[in-house]
């Protein structure tokens, strides 16, 4: 695709039209994929698994048809990498939790750390890519509303982690409790966090964290100028590579 990229007048090949229709059905499946783990929200809070297995089917639809049609060669392979890495580890977590919380807890920071840096790189990927696109069309701009979505899902992943090692950082009353009289459960909170995620996300702002726990404040805060940088770059991007074509 790097020649009809490199020059927008000319004409496209059959091959290349069916890499650029493959690409945009990538974009519109990460986006189904991301919203449908939102909705699902409520659901996971009922049957714990079920957030992981939203993950892991998001993780797969992002290796199979984000990396695979993406304009960026160069990469794929560390995507494909922490994308396996990234549902191992979450099978494997999940796994451990049911058997001895104990174990989650150990495995805690790696998995959090590796599902961060899988995103992180498929954000990265997405926004190169959507900059190459030629043409600006719904699936595009549905591309980009995945990206932003990701960036509340990777929050919600960190607040997981915080849960885990402070839990004071967050206010108890307003998490789902695992029984009467009982501690919140992670697996049973984790729904909640992620939620808490997308609504800092979105700057309408969450009443889970506890104001007086700094690093709560500071991943919130993360949360929230991430979700605002990335559409600011992102249509900086789009602008500057339009008026340098109509140069």
């Amino acid at each position: 695709m790097n020649g009809p990229e490199a020059h927008p007048n000319r004409g496209y090949t059959r091959a290349d039209i069916q890499r650029l229709r493959k690409r945009h059905r990538g974009y519109q499946l990460t986006l189904t994929a991301e919203v449908l783990l939102v909705l699902a929200l409520p659901l996971a809070e009922l049957w714990p698994g079920l957030l992981s297995l939203l993950l892991v089917g998001m993780a797969v639809v992002l290796i199979v048809f984000l990396s695979r049609y993406s304009l960026l060669r160069r990469s794929r392979l560390v995507v494909y990498l922490f994308g396996g890495l990234a549902i191992a580890m979450e099978l494997l977590w999940h796994l451990l939790r049911q058997l001895d919380p104990s174990w989650g807890v150990a495995l805690t920071v790696p998995h959090v750390v590796v599902w961060v840096v899988f995103l992180t790189l498929v954000l990265l990927r997405k926004v190169k890519g959507l900059v190459r696109e030629p043409f600006v069309t719904v699936s595009v701009v549905m591309g980009a509303a995945s990206g932003y979505l990701l960036i509340g899902i990777a929050g919600g992943l960190l607040f997981t982690a915080l849960w885990v090692f402070q839990p004071q950082a967050f206010n108890l009353t307003d998490l789902p409790a695992a029984g009467s009289g009982a501690a919140p459960d992670l697996l049973k909170t984790a729904p909640a966090l992620m939620a808490g995620a997308m609504n800092l996300l979105t700057t309408a702002g969450t009443a889970l964290l506890n104001p007086r726990n700094v690093t709560a404040q500071v991943i919130s805060s993360a949360i929230t100028v991430a979700g605002q940088l990335y559409v600011a770059i992102l249509i900086a991007l789009i602008l500057g590579r339009f008026h340098q074509r109509r140069g």
